[in-house]
Parts: structure tokens; C-alpha cells; sequence
């Protein structure tokens, strides 16, 4: 891995009731951003947004615990632990760290798992838990190994570093593992990338059961007031079904959003969808794949950015719009109360003298 930060050649635009949603939640907004190497945290002070930078290589899964404490970061071959501290009088904290802030997050340690090509991330009961793409697995962040086992697809017949389902999104439900997603049900070394782009499924874990299929790359199933929604990225739509109606069939899925764009990172607050928007980008190897994702016939009017859509009346509420090399988003979280959250990096000089205790 090049250790070489890539630069940063973006622009980002909003509408004038972005900024005022934030404020008005006491919100912040993490975006994970893997093709430039970097977590961008957007606050607000009502009329303008604030942006910092905490840079780190293929940055994909963010998972925030309840309790908003704790932050953990999938970042190539590492998990990072973000811990957060209020101000207190009398800190041992480096003069000025909390100056215009309300929150710091701080980097408390890592997990080095090797390249899992770890995607979702999610705190529950028993800790932290990760889609392991590159294993076709559901598994736990541990200590001393790379990866606990959970749970993996039925049709998966071993436990090898072959990517053979693209394995990428999970729900949660009451703390543990619930549902994922993933490309194709196919057990063959990246068998997924071969297929249609509309072999894609969302799968409930307790007992294997396929809930949804023939779907065009799905993404980011989430589970919220007893609906399953998801994220059907290669016809950029937000679909959601009762949980109770699952397994759902087509004319059971009420669509929640069509936009313009890859759907992918979810975060449902509320009455309120956020919804991460990219572009279609080339194959890595440069290989033609998934020639019938819809989304490759409106190339020209694609957007990345982050949309806010009113779950009661389907409509927008307001959008955030990317351009330049930010078009590839993977993950989209809120940290709530806080409007100004400050992260240290690891290779801060401030961390020589930053204690926390």
C-alpha cells in the first residue's frame, strides 16, 4: 500500500437547507470516501459547512456505537477505534484542542486484520461486527486474529479468500447480525463479477432466508420502525419492505427514491433517509462487467453527493452535491450532539501529548 496521501481535488455544494438540517439536529455528517483515502466530517453552523479531513487507505465501513463513544473505521487492512471526550474543566488535553469544538475524537487503537476488504461495520451485544468480503463471511473484530467467524452464506461451501459473493451490507436488529446483502449467489472465485447485475440478493440471517432477490447491486440493507430497507445501487433506488411481509416479492417492495446515482451508505433517523450518491466508475482490472446495470445508460446525469428524503411523502428535503474526485461514497453516518466535532490523526503531533484519561 502507497503511503502517500492522495490529494484531495474536490468541490462540494449544497442547498440552503442542508446546512440548517444540521443545525437544527446538533448533528454532524461522516461520509467515507474510498477512492480518495479519507473520512469527511460535515458540520454546520446554520449558514455555512465546516469540513475536516481524517485520512486513511480505502476507507469504506463506519460504525458508530450507541452510546456515540465509540467510532470504529474499516480502513484496508485495519479497523481503527476513535474514542469521544467532552470538554471537562481541567483536562489534560493539549491547550486549545477543544477550542471551537464541542467533541473530540481521538485514535485510542487498531486492529490489524490484513485485507479482508472489510465493508460494513456495525457495534452490537457482543462488539464489533464485520462483513468480511474478501472470506464471503459475517464476522467479529477480535484482538490477536484477523477475524472471528459469525455467520456465512449457506451456499458458500468454504472459508477462502476468494471474494465469491461480493458479501457487503449489514443489518442490525436488537444488537446482533440480521440481514446482509450481496452481488451473487454464486460460489465460485469472484464468480460475482461474471454474472448480471441483477443477481444481487438480501438474505435474513437466522435462517438463511433469501427476503429479497433479483436485485441490480444491493447495498446497505438497514432495519428501521419494522421496515427491511435497502439500497438497490445499480438502479439507484431506496426500496423498503415490512419486516413482517418478508420475504417480500417485487409488488411487495414500496419504493422509497429513484435518484441519480450509485445508491450506497444509509442512515435512517426519524422520518429521515440519508442516502450516499456516486458515480459508476470503470472496473478496477478495466474489464467490462454488469453491461445491464441501468445505471450506465444515464452516465451523463449521474451526481455524487448525499441526499435527505422525507420518509412520510417520499420527497427531498435537502441535498448535498460532490464533484471533482469525490464520487466514489461508500458509508454515511451521524454523529448526534455535536455540531462541531473535531478528529486528532494519528500522525498529529498534538498525539505525543494528548492524554486521556
Amino acid at each position: 500500500m502507497n503511503n502517500e496521501q492522495k490529494t484531495l481535488n474536490y468541490g462540494m455544494t449544497s442547498c440552503a437547507r442542508f446546512p440548517l438540517l444540521l443545525k437544527a439536529m446538533n448533528s454532524s455528517l461522516l461520509v467515507s470516501a474510498h477512492n480518495l483515502d479519507c473520512l469527511f466530517v460535515i458540520s454546520s453552523d446554520g449558514d455555512d459547512l465546516r469540513v475536516e479531513h481524517v485520512r486513511l487507505p480505502q476507507l469504506l465501513g463506519i460504525a458508530l456505537s450507541d452510546d456515540q463513544q465509540r467510532l470504529s473505521l474499516a480502513a484496508y487492512h485495519q479497523i481503527w477505534d476513535y474514542r469521544r471526550i467532552e470538554a471537562q474543566p481541567g483536562d489534560a488535553s493539549p491547550a486549545g484542542a477543544f477550542s471551537g469544538w464541542d467533541s473530540l475524537y481521538y485514535p485510542s487503537g487498531s486492529i490489524t486484520t490484513g485485507y479482508l476488504n472489510t465493508h460494513d461495520l456495525a457495534w452490537g451485544k457482543e462488539g464489533l461486527f464485520l462483513i468480511n468480503t474478501r472470506f464471503n463471511c459475517v464476522a467479529r473484530a477480535v484482538y490477536g486474529k484477523s477475524f472471528e467467524l459469525v455467520w456465512k452464506p449457506p451456499f458458500i461451501s468454504e472459508l477462502v479468500a476468494e471474494d465469491r459473493c461480493h458479501l457487503n451490507g449489514l443489518a442490525m436488529k436488537d444488537g446482533v447480525p440480521a440481514y446482509v446483502s450481496y452481488f451473487s449467489g454464486t460460489d465460485q472465485p469472484y464468480g460475482w463479477r461474471a454474472d448480471s447485475s441483477f443477481q444481487g440478493a438480501v438474505m435474513r440471517i437466522r435462517d438463511n432466508q433469501i427476503v429479497a432477490d433479483g436485485l441490480s447491486l444491493p447495498h446497505s440493507p438497514r432495519i428501521h420502525n419494522g421496515y427491511l430497507y435497502f439500497c438497490e445501487s445499480g438502479t439507484g433506488r431506496l426500496w423498503r419492505c415490512k419486516e413482517n411481509n418478508l420475504p417480500a416479492s417485487r409488488s411487495d417492495l414500496e419504493l422509497v427514491a429513484e435518484l441519480n446515482g450509485f445508491t450506497r451508505g444509509l442512515r435512517l433517523v426519524g422520518d429521515m433517509a440519508f442516502i450516499g450518491l456516486s458515480v459508476v466508475r470503470p472496473a478496477k482490472d478495466g474489464l467490462k462487467r454488469h453491461v445491464d446495470m441501468p445505471l450506465l445508460q444515464m452516465q451523463t446525469s449521474l451526481a455524487s453527493g448525499v441526499i435527505v428524503i422525507d420518509l412520510r411523502d417520499r420527497n427531498e428535503i435537502a441535498r448535498l452535491t460532490f464533484s471533482g474526485a469525490l464520487n466514489q461514497i461508500y458509508d454515511v453516518e451521524l454523529l448526534f450532539g455535536s455540531a462541531a466535532p473535531r478528529f486528532v490523526e494519528i500522525q498529529s503531533d498534538e498525539m505525543k501529548d494528548f492524554f486521556a484519561h
